[in-house]
């Protein structure tokens, strides 16, 4: 699929971060991602979602950082862990000082958990760290389990920023960890077949599709505001 350089370039233009100073509709559509999320519930503590795309620009980090932000809008203790070793991005978009992250804690090079609380209430942020050789291994380390126990007794919900799954494997090597995991898929960009193969990956590892997050929706009359039409398609989906 041939993507023009008009389309990437309006796509970047529509990156928003959601806060209390966003419009009423991007507020809303992260409303309803969340009121459906919320159905979900861990009996060992927190809930632990991973969002997860097809491949790189699809706005995978951008919904990680509003559905989190969502949570905590609401009340909800929420924890967003940069788990993209590879690609670190959620710090650029927040503007996070330079601490030790989650790499340097699984390699066991830092032994504290620097956890960022953000300007948002009820919003933290465990970075991801210095770009590691071994990302996957680290992150299929028992301590990365361990770890995700721990937070599940200090936080509501925990939101993980993966890397997409149809360019490395991380996101699966996790799923053991996980009680569901939310795909972004930017309109126009991907074949569906290469989405399907992409959703077929994590259930085969028994994963569980929570829902998808229609992303980059162009539509009419959204002078208003300024994401675009924010389009979703939310709720269970069966492992078909």
């Amino acid at each position: 699929m041939v993507k023009s350089k008009k389309k990437e370039s309006s796509f970047k233009t529509y990156k928003k971060i959601l806060g209390k100073d966003s419009s009423f509709k991007l507020k809303e559509a992260y409303s309803k991602i969340r009121t459906k999320l919320m159905f979900t519930e861990n009996e060992d503590g927190g809930t632990v979602y991973a969002v997860v795309s097809t491949d790189m620009n699809e706005g995978k980090t951008l919904n990680s950082i509003n559905i989190a932000t969502s949570f905590a809008m609401a009340g909800k203790r929420t924890l967003l862990i940069d788990c993209d070793m590879r690609n670190p991005a959620v710090h650029c978009y927040l503007r996070l000082s330079e601490v030790s992250g989650l790499s340097e804690i699984l390699a066991r090079i830092e032994k504290k958990i620097n956890i960022v609380h953000t300007e948002q209430e009820n919003l933290f942020v465990l970075k991801a760290g210095v770009v590691p050789p071994n990302p996957s291994e680290l992150l299929g380390g028992r301590l990365f389990g361990e770890l995700i126990a721990q937070f599940r007794k200090r936080f509501d919900y925990i939101i993980l920023d993966m890397p997409p799954v149809g360019v490395v494997a991380d996101a699966a090597i996790v799923s053991s960890y996980v009680d569901g995991y939310v795909f972004v898929v930017r309109t126009m960009y991907k074949d569906l077949g290469e989405i399907r193969k992409a959703m077929e990956m994590l259930q085969s590892v028994q994963g569980k599709i929570a829902g998808f997050v229609l992303n980059d929706v162009e539509g009419k009359n959204d002078t208003d505001h300024t994401y675009g039409k924010y389009g979703y398609d939310y709720g269970s989906r069966n492992n078909e």
